[in-house]
């Protein structure tokens, strides 16, 4: 959660300076051509993401000369506070990057963002049911998921499991039993960063409480009926102590920055990859063909007293672009039609060659590149739970996300962890009052 002091600064900074656009200053232009301001959640360090999405941006502009897009970049916490700077200063661009969930529901669920239904009713027929589930509370999709997305994969490089004589593991105690062996042989168990402290939370223990507790639970957590104290909640954080006190992780983990990980993996540094769905596209282009052969798609091993649905991953439809309540005739026509380029056919057919799995039904073919279709097949075969973030309020992920560091760190136990959750989405999230 933003510190108030800081944000009142950041609010004040943004209604005094305005934005700057990547696109250029807001100058006057053609009166044919309609202009858009649009703010993007994009790591610029990626390069693997950021070539993709100029492919993507490229194609719509050579279609829709008509069409000028000024853009703004950020990534993690440092888009989500200024878009919610934005919001409380009455600033939002025209287009922005949302979530389905919780998120962004800051800016979703207070009335500043269209409902796309008029548009999206047209489309519905291209796109996976799960994709347009409702995102609002009367049905309202605020953004058009590009995928949907399961937060939650353990890449494994069987090669090196192999070499190790190995196998990948049915239980916990199994995989804590292969720690010595692997790092005995120079290896890293897991790969996993969490400088970022989201990563902990969305690519594992949101899979973990699905485990440990699942959906019924999680529902009733969400609305005060159960709570984070309760032992399901508490013993997924359990399996991250043990998982961090056992030297599982990534050396120095909590200080690695996002991306350390997958670069460990691809060169074969760890034996297990813990992200979500969505590095396909950097391992589709990071990974030899050799690399990708033998690189597999698992979940968690199963764990001990398993109340939830087995073999789970976290679920969740996925981001995408929306545009601001303000926009009307021409505008919001030509807003939806950035929306839909991004998500729809040919944004996708763009991305699925990058090792994206679009939303779209059908988007993926016996020719799509190995790993797509890999992800595909995981998505198709693997039962799913809450992603945490989605269903709880974005503020409270500003408690967990650095308490789950300290139990890490060995400062906080995982009981003190749930606690101090509880607390807060007991006092604050909108679940609950």
């Amino acid at each position: 959660m933003l510190h108030k002091r800081f944000f009142l600064v950041l609010v004040t900074m943004i209604v005094a300076t305005g934005l700057v656009w990547a696109g250029g200053s807001r100058e006057a232009v053609d009166d044919d051509v309609i202009t858009l301001e649009v703010f993007h959640y994009l790591d610029l360090a990626d390069n693997v993401s950021t070539d993709n999405f100029e492919e993507v941006r490229k194609a719509f502009e050579e279609a829709h000369p008509n069409i000028r897009l000024q853009f703004d970049y950020l990534f993690d916490e440092a888009y989500h506070n200024r878009l919610q700077a934005m919001a409380v200063a009455g600033q939002l661009p025209d287009v922005m990057f949302l979530w389905p969930g919780k998120r962004t529901g800051d800016v979703t669920g207070a009335g500043l963002v269209k409902d796309l239904r008029p548009w999206v009713d047209n489309i519905r027929h291209e796109f996976a049911p799960a994709a347009l589930a409702p995102q609002g509370p009367n049905g309202e999709i605020w953004e058009l998921p590009e995928q949907i997305t399961a937060t939650h994969v353990m890449f494994t490089n069987e090669r090196l499991l192999d070499e190790l004589g190995l196998t990948f593991p049915e239980t916990f105690e199994e995989l804590l039993e292969q720690g010595d062996v692997i790092r005995d042989a120079g290896y890293i168990p897991i790969a996993m960063d969490n400088a970022g402290g989201w990563q902990m939370q969305s690519t594992l223990l949101s899979a973990l409480v699905e485990r440990t507790g699942g959906r019924d639970w999680m529902d009733r957590a969400i609305a005060g009926d159960a709570g984070f104290t309760d032992r399901q909640f508490v013993e997924a954080l359990e399996v991250i102590k043990i998982l961090s006190d056992e030297e599982m992780f990534t050396p120095g983990v909590n200080q690695a920055e996002y991306g350390q990980a997958l670069t460990d993996f691809v060169n074969e540094r760890a034996v297990y990859f813990i992200d979500g769905g969505w590095r396909t596209s950097n391992l589709a282009t990071e990974l030899t063909p050799a690399q990708q052969e033998y690189t597999a798609y698992n979940v968690f091993p199963r764990l001990p007293n398993e109340r939830g649905q087995a073999g789970s991953t976290a679920i969740v439809a996925g981001t995408g672009f929306g545009m601001n309540a303000n926009l009307t005739g021409e505008k919001a026509d030509a807003a939806w039609e950035w929306i839909y380029h991004f998500s729809g056919p040919e944004g996708s057919a763009i991305k699925v060659e990058q090792g994206w799995l679009p939303a779209l039904v059908d988007a993926v073919g016996p020719d799509a590149p190995l790993l797509t279709r890999k992800l595909s097949d995981f998505l198709g075969t693997t039962p799913g739970g809450y992603v945490i973030d989605a269903v709880l309020d974005a503020e409270g992920m500003g408690v967990l996300h650095p308490a789950l560091q300290e139990m890490m760190f060995g400062r906080l136990t995982p009981r003190q962890v749930a606690q101090r959750y509880e607390d807060w989405v007991e006092a604050n999230d909108t679940g609950r009052q």
